[in-house]
């Protein structure tokens, strides 16, 4: 068996630079093969995932608790689940198997998924699964899988989601800002296993919340409110990931993607 880092691109690989209180965020650049693409071929959206936490610096009440509920991304990836197929299905290049048969399918149905666990090195990250969709990350499974749905390969989309926070009219006197960072990539399959394509963007939602910056640090974070700015954020992230599939198909250059976070 041989486990892929499906969440790395989202996650890991990307660079980020803060200067002068802005954070800019460069994923790498988009890796395809046209030839594996077009409208002959088809392939299958099988696994959705992404972290299990909507990450960000607790405020010091909230340091004391265990796990808060709240923060649970779920919620979040549940209301992704159906804009996510819409902004496939939209891209002039990409066919893909309505969601009905790939998760109502024999093969999905009694394939067993793996534990929604990411581990790189010593670092291990517990994820969450859209509901109804499986953690696959093996390559023989998803080959396999590929075959018996009857495409040409199989796609997997990772998220993640973060909160960043900056201080407006000086620190520790002005207003401390929140907006939520989405991170989406995709990977696929050809059905020997081989990747055709991956790309990741980040996108940030606009002002979420604010809170007064000498008492920030210390009420809680308001994940609730935050939330529909995950969904939105991770909503531009999917049309930006598209867009830039489909600019790749047609011959137009796509360098890596940079997402600006100000204050």
């Amino acid at each position: 068996m041989r486990r892929n880092t499906i969440v790395s691109a989202a996650i890991l690989a990307a660079l980020v630079f803060i200067v002068s209180g802005c954070m800019t965020v460069i994923s790498p650049g988009i890796k395809i093969d046209p030839q594996s693409f077009g409208k002959k071929k088809k392939y299958a959206v099988v696994t959705i995932v992404g972290t299990k936490k909507l990450a960000a610096q607790k405020g010091l009440l909230q340091m004391f608790k265990g796990d808060i509920p709240e923060q649970d991304t779920q919620s979040i990836l549940n209301k992704l689940r159906p804009e996510l197929i819409k902004s496939f299905t939209r891209s002039k290049h990409l066919k893909i198997k309505p969601e009905k048969q790939v998760l109502g399918s024999k093969a999905y149905k009694k394939l067993k998924g793996e534990e929604p666990v990411q581990k790189v090195m010593f670092m291990k990250t517990e994820l969450n699964t859209a509901k109804g969709y499986k953690f696959i990350t093996d390559t023989e499974t998803l080959t396999r899988l590929a075959v018996d749905l009857k495409v040409d390969g199989v796609i997997i989309v990772s998220m993640n989601f973060s909160v960043s926070s900056g201080v407006a009219g000086g620190a520790g006197v002005g207003v401390k800002r929140f907006k939520v960072l989405a991170g989406v990539s995709a990977v696929a399959y050809d059905r020997e296993g081989k990747v055709v394509w991956k790309d990741a963007v980040h996108q940030s939602s606009g002002l979420a919340d604010s809170q007064l910056a000498v008492v920030a640090d210390v009420r809680n974070v308001d994940f609730k409110k935050l939330k529909p700015h995950a969904v939105k954020a991770a909503k531009e992230g999917l049309k930006v990931l598209i867009q830039r599939f489909d600019d790749s198909m047609e011959g137009k250059k796509v360098g890596s993607h940079v997402e600006t976070v100000t204050p």
